[in-house]
C-alpha cells in the first residue's frame, strides 16, 4: 500500500506556474502587452437611459454585467473599463477591468477588483484565459504587467506614485483560473468573446462568431479542470438564429439565450431592461416590432430550445469546435 501511494504522488501532476503557462500562451498565439486599464473604454451605467450620478451605485440599472458577482449591486458598478490589446488577422486579446466593490466617494478611478484578459489565435483557434483579483487589495489599473511572456521581465520602477507588481503578484495562477466556478469555458461556449448590452457599449469587443475555437488546448492544468466539459455548438437547419452565431452547449443554452429573448430576468436589470426591444437584445440593433422580431426569430428559438434540452433529438444538429465552418 505504502508503496502504491508513493508512485502515485510521485506520478501526480504538478501545477503549472504563471510563467510556464504565459510561455505557452505567447509561443502559441502571441505574446500580450502591459497595459493600462485607464486607457481603456469606460463601460457606461445608466438607468432608464440616463447616466448614473458620479460616486452612485443604482441597485438596478439598464445593461447590468450579467456576470457572477459579489451581490447585486455589483451588477451596475460604474468605473469598470474594457479594452482590446489587439485585434488584426490573426490574434485578438480583450481585457476588461472590472469594479465590483463599492468605495468612499472621491476615491482614487484607477482601483479595480477584477482584471480579466482572453487571448485568441485566429489561426489555430487556441484560446488563453488570465484573471486577476482584489485579494484584501484592490488593483492598480495604471499599470498592469503582462501575464503571457517568452522571459520574465522585471516590474518597471515606481513613478507617478505606480507601484509596478510582478506578474504573479497580480494574477492568478493557471490552477486557480482553471479550477474557477464557474469555468470560463461555461460560459464562454460559443466563442472566445461573449456579446452582451453591457460590453457592447464600447466598441471595445473583437469579432469572430464563426471563426476556429479551441477553448483548452493549451494548458494542462486547463486540460485536467476542464476533462469533462465538452463544449460544442447546436444548431437546426435554417435557423435564424445561429445564421448570425454559434449556440453553445452550456451557458448560452441554459441561460444567455433566455436573457437575450426576453424569457428570462437580467440580473440586476431594472424595469427599462424588460421593456421591449432592449429586452430582445439578440439579434444587435434590431428596431423591429416584436411581431416582426417573433416572426423572423421566435420559430428558430422555440427550436434551439428544443435541441438544448436534446441535443440529438430530431432535426437537431452538433456542431463540434476544432474546425472552421
Amino acid at each position: 500500500m505504502r508503496a502504491l501511494l508513493l508512485l502515485l504522488l510521485a506520478g501526480a501532476a504538478q501545477a503549472e506556474t504563471l510563467f510556464e503557462y504565459g510561455r505557452q500562451c505567447a509561443e502559441q498565439i502571441a505574446e500580450i502587452p502591459a497595459f493600462s486599464c485607464m486607457a481603456g473604454e469606460e463601460i457606461p451605467i445608466t438607468v432608464d437611459g440616463k447616466p448614473v450620478p458620479p460616486d452612485s451605485v443604482p441597485r438596478a440599472c439598464d445593461r447590468p454585467s450579467l456576470l457572477p458577482q459579489p451581490d447585486a449591486a455589483s451588477q451596475c458598478m460604474p468605473g469598470s473599463r474594457a479594452l482590446v490589446l489587439r485585434d488584426d488577422k490573426t490574434v485578438q486579446v480583450s481585457a476588461v477591468c472590472r469594479k465590483q466593490l463599492a468605495r468612499p466617494a472621491g476615491s482614487p478611478p484607477f482601483l479595480f477588483d477584477e482584471i480579466n484578459v482572453i487571448s485568441h489565435s485566429l489561426k489555430n483557434g487556441k484560446t488563453c484565459w488570465f484573471t486577476a483579483k482584489n485579494q484584501g487589495q484592490p488593483i492598480d489599473g495604471r499599470w498592469v504587467p503582462s501575464p503571457s511572456t517568452l522571459t520574465f521581465k522585471a516590474a518597471p520602477a515606481s513613478s507617478d506614485g505606480v507601484k509596478a507588481l510582478p506578474a504573479d503578484k497580480v494574477w492568478l495562477s493557471p490552477a486557480k483560473v482553471a479550477n474557477s466556478q464557474p469555468a470560463c469555458i461555461h460560459c464562454h461556449d460559443s466563442g472566445p468573446f461573449m456579446y452582451s448590452p453591457y460590453i457592447a457599449q464600447t466598441t471595445q469587443l473583437p469579432g469572430d462568431p464563426f471563426g476556429f475555437y479551441e477553448p483548452k488546448a493549451i494548458g494542462e492544468d486547463f486540460k485536467r479542470a476542464w476533462a469533462s466539459l465538452h463544449a460544442f455548438g447546436i444548431t437546426t437547419r435554417g435557423n435564424t438564429c445561429t445564421a448570425c452565431h454559434r449556440m453553445g452547449n452550456m451557458n448560452s443554452c441554459q441561460v444567455a439565450m433566455q436573457q437575450s429573448t426576453g424569457n428570462a430576468p437580467q440580473e440586476g436589470g431594472d424595469e427599462w431592461s424588460r421593456r421591449f426591444p432592449q429586452s430582445h437584445w439578440m439579434s444587435p440593433g434590431d428596431l423591429h416590432s416584436r411581431a416582426q422580431w417573433d416572426e423572423q426569430f421566435a420559430d428558430s428559438l422555440k427550436k434551439l430550445a428544443a435541441c438544448c434540452e436534446n441535443p440529438r433529438g430530431a432535426g437537431c444538429k452538433i456542431v463540434e469546435y476544432g474546425g472552421r465552418k
